[in-house]
């Protein structure tokens, strides 16, 4: 498959993407008489942010961490295909150069 081509498949899987929640979901327990609850924690910008997570919510935050996730390794592979596209096109383009341009470390002729 062309780089190309997976570069747009690439960049259509992630607008398909409508849910992302960055994180980690934790279960904890203030005891054993209580029922557990949800904590969703994440770093941003440079804080530790936490949210609790009503037990309903709970599937609906899970999908969202999946989306976050799929986005993240998506974007990895975009990049990955991007940076492999570019050291290709540079080396095209010194191969071509070097062909065209005459070698300054090169005698000239005698006429």
């Amino acid at each position: 498959m062309k780089s190309e081509q997976r570069r747009q498949e690439i960049l259509q899987e992630i607008n398909a993407i409508t849910r992302m929640e960055r994180g980690k979901l934790c279960v904890q327990s203030r005891g054993p008489a209580t029922p557990p609850f949800h904590k969703l924690q994440c770093w941003h910008k440079g804080r530790n942010r936490t949210r609790y997570v009503p037990t309903e919510e709970v599937s609906s935050v899970q999908e969202a961490l999946a989306g976050h996730e799929r986005f993240q390794q998506l974007a990895e592979q975009f990049v990955d295909l991007t940076i492999a596209q570019t050291r290709a096109s540079d080396a095209e383009r010194k191969k071509n150069s070097r062909k065209s341009k005459p070698s300054a470390t090169r005698k000239p002729k005698p006429s």
